[in-house]
């Protein structure tokens, strides 16, 4: 009875599927599309960006150091005499063809640094059944009417 208790537990713990985690550092750039209404009181900005970027560091071994990536994203920026702020959504795109979504939320201010989090959702290939949590710092600068952005992360994931 106890060899098939062993033999039970050992084929159990072999089949268990281990989630791999550990932290995942890029960075990304891009130029943002603006579009701004007012609507008396309140100011909303619904904005576009495309950014290409790279991973810095990598703990896990799904994503490799030097991969480049491809981010679209749509958001929505707000100032109401409050805190403005900025959320949206992502599709990322990496040189492999594998996908991941991003939800980001920051405060904004246009020209200067502001800070966010953002979480992932894996979606194909690599990034399937990947969460992740993630600080970034968004450095955009207006240059001839034009917004640029620079936003370096850093990511805690599970898979």
């Amino acid at each position: 009875m106890r060899q098939l208790f062993v033999l039970v537990f050992t084929l159990f713990t072999a089949l268990t599927v281990r989630a791999e985690s550990g932290s995942v550092e890029s960075i990304s750039a891009g130029f943002y599309q603006i579009t701004t209404n007012d609507f008396g009181d309140s100011k909303y900005s619904v904005f576009t960006t495309k950014l290409m970027g790279s991973y810095l560091k990598s703990e896990v071994s799904f994503i490799k150091v030097g991969l480049t990536f491809v981010s679209e994203c749509n958001g929505v920026s707000t100032t109401d005499g409050k805190v403005p702020k900025a959320e949206g959504t992502c599709l990322v795109v990496d040189a492999d063809g594998d996908k991941f979504k991003l939800n980001f939320s920051r405060t904004n201010t246009s020209g200067s640094s502001s800070s966010g989090v953002q979480n992932w959702v894996g979606m194909t290939g690599k990034y399937v059944g990947v969460k992740g949590t993630c600080n970034y710092e968004n450095k955009s600068q207006v240059y001839n009417g034009s917004v640029y952005g620079v936003n370096p992360v850093k990511c805690n994931v599970t898979k």
